[in-house]
């Protein structure tokens, strides 16, 4: 039940940092696959805890689709910072 809601507080940390510190691009994508590994996390520990294969399975699915909605993020990033030499969503928003 501890681990339940340490891996809890893991993602609620890292949602707030993602609405604190915006700013910068990178380090949203990267509180967001933390946020992610926190959910992934707590589907294991549930399926452990009640002995079954759903969590694994869904944390399977979530694995592989964070990993490519990193490589996409990590793409259109580096595209936009070749163009404009800033990853800062202030001015992204803007235009």
């Amino acid at each position: 039940m501890l681990s339940i809601l340490l891996l809890s507080s893991l993602f609620l940390i890292f949602a707030l940092l993602i609405l604190l510190f915006k700013p910068n691009l990178l380090f949203v994508l990267f509180a967001l696959e933390i946020v992610l590994l926190g959910v992934n996390l707590n589907f294991v520990l549930t399926s452990f805890v009640q002995a079954g294969f759903f969590g694994e399975y869904i944390t399977l699915i979530l694995f592989s689709v964070a990993a490519l909605d990193t490589s996409i993020g990590l793409i259109i990033i580096l595209n936009y910072y070749n163009q404009h030499q800033n990853t800062n969503i202030k001015s992204i928003i803007k235009g």
